[in-house]
């Protein structure tokens, strides 16, 4: 995956893109390496919106995907960075590599039902 000047080499394991057992498996958290530099990619869905993530982190790393009324917003380092709209777009004016790899994980696997409401998403 090439981002901005150089290369970023990333790499996931155990991760598949299947909703329905992924949603069972994020929670204990899948192990991955971006440029070397080791991660852990983990999710969580609970019926309290304040309560549901999606997050990326390693020892420097910190990025979280959160649910927000109506949208899903991108949180590095404790400061938001960027949200997806109504259209399913992500707006990310300033992103870090780190913040691009956690969307694009979390796009790759399908994590959108996971910060949904388990009430309607389980309908």
């Amino acid at each position: 995956m090439s981002l901005r000047d150089g290369e970023t080499t990333l790499k996931v394991h155990r991760l598949v893109a299947d909703p329905l057992s992924l949603r069972w498996k994020i929670g204990k958290g899948f192990e991955g390496e971006a440029d070397g530099e080791a991660f852990r990619f983990t999710g969580r869905s609970a019926l309290r919106r304040s309560r549901r993530s999606v997050t990326y982190e390693g020892p420097t790393i910190d990025v979280r995907i959160v649910p927000r009324a109506f949208s899903l917003r991108l949180v590095a380092r404790g400061q938001e960075v960027g949200f997806r709209s109504f259209g399913n777009q992500w707006h990310l004016p300033n992103p870090t590599d780190h913040a691009v790899l956690a969307v694009c994980l979390f796009e790759w696997a399908g994590l959108g039902d996971l910060l949904r409401t388990p009430v309607l998403r389980d309908l």
